[in-house]
């Protein structure tokens, strides 16, 4: 499993308990401060299987391709430096029949940053399949491999 645009890991250690002692949760954060905060967490919590990656999404080459089922993203994405490397990284990632799940923000007259539908449909060549799950004030959306 990969949270990416981890933030302070509030998805992280639950999907820890998850994917259980033989699974694995990539905690991807290019924010070195809230890299260190989700570290810290798994280690009061005694987590062994999350592996903290103080990166970018596009920059994903810790992770070995075809290796994760399921990737997600909550309310980041719209902070991705390049959405179009970054959905190319998390393709390679994916094992076939693997999942990233989006849930974003719609930009609009206060929020002004965000992810607008059309740009994800724009993004999702590559996948065998995209459907947008949602969309009022924010946006969801399904990308598999």
């Amino acid at each position: 499993m990969a949270d990416i645009g981890a933030g302070k890991g509030y998805l992280t250690i639950p999907a820890s308990t998850i994917v259980g002692r033989k699974g694995l949760v990539y905690s991807v954060e290019p924010d070195p401060t809230r890299s260190r905060i989700i570290r810290e967490r798994a280690v009061s919590e005694g987590l062994k299987n999350v592996r903290v990656l103080t990166t970018g999404a596009e920059q994903l080459e810790e992770i070995p391709s075809d290796s994760v089922d399921l990737a997600f993203s909550a309310f980041s994405m719209h902070h991705f430096n390049d959405k179009q490397a970054s959905l190319a990284e998390i393709r390679r990632i994916l094992r076939s029949g693997g999942r990233f799940y989006v849930w974003d923000r719609v930009p609009g007259m206060i929020m002004k940053h965000g992810t607008r539908p059309e740009e994800l449909d724009r993004l999702s060549g590559g996948f065998a399949n995209f459907e947008l799950v949602s969309i009022k004030r924010t946006i969801r959306a399904k990308f598999t491999k």
